[in-house]
């Protein structure tokens, strides 16, 4: 694994260009021992995020289907009921296959993460260019739900409009490690919150031994 020492630099305020001029999938190391990295995600290929949003959505639906077998009980409009949700979640998953598929494109193939880590903590953010392109789907998102009247949709494509470009994950607040090296993939979670840490395939172990070392209350699952 290489590292490569640089001067202090506020990575957090890349461009996408500015990113691949710096180097991607390379580890950093700054002055003061922040170790930093922008991890190019073909989202084609390494599947991990659509798989991720499939299980959520699966979940979901299986949680509604219960809830709707329950109050239906015997009756003869179940079968009914049923097929109108199967036929929902078959739209849902139409829906963001065509989403990823969208931002795949507008993104050109390359999903630009970056990730900061220190001794407190881990820290998510994009390139600033594709910050600004996903606030902007978020936005087109809000109004096109509203023209709908669907205000479910407005909540959440607002939210995601106004979010900030960046998470952070606590290392003494992380409650679970869970590693995929399959998918160069480390999964760091604190309360409510999953932060998906993609990593260099060279630098997997050191990371992980990085991040488990520090995570001292959290229940590890090896990867």
């Amino acid at each position: 694994m290489e590292i490569k020492s640089i001067e202090s630099l506020d990575f957090g305020s890349l461009t996408s260009e500015e990113a691949g001029n710096l180097g991607l999938n390379v580890i950093f190391v700054e002055d003061d021992g922040t170790y930093n990295w922008i991890y190019c995600l073909k989202m084609f290929q390494n599947r991990s995020m659509l798989k991720f949003v499939m299980k959520i959505i699966a979940i979901i639906y299986t949680i509604i289907i219960v809830f709707m077998l329950v109050l239906a009980g015997g009756s003869d409009d179940i079968l009914l009921i049923l097929g109108i949700l199967g036929l929902v979640f078959v739209a849902v998953i139409v829906i963001i296959l065509f989403s990823f598929w969208l931002v795949d494109k507008i993104y050109k193939g390359n999903y630009m993460l970056i990730y900061e880590m220190n001794t407190r903590g881990i820290t998510f953010s994009q390139t600033t260019d594709q910050a600004q392109m996903t606030r902007a789907i978020a936005a087109a998102s809000a109004a096109a739900n509203a023209a709908g009247g669907n205000v479910g949709g407005v909540v959440s494509g607002t939210g995601l409009a106004m979010r900030p470009n960046s998470w952070q994950a606590e290392f003494s607040k992380v409650r679970s490690v869970r590693g995929k090296r399959s998918d160069n993939l480390i999964w760091v979670n604190t309360f409510l919150q999953y932060l998906m840490v993609y990593v260099p395939d060279d630098a997997y172990d050191f990371v992980w031994t990085y991040i488990t070392s520090r995570c001292v209350n959290a229940k590890i699952t090896p990867c």
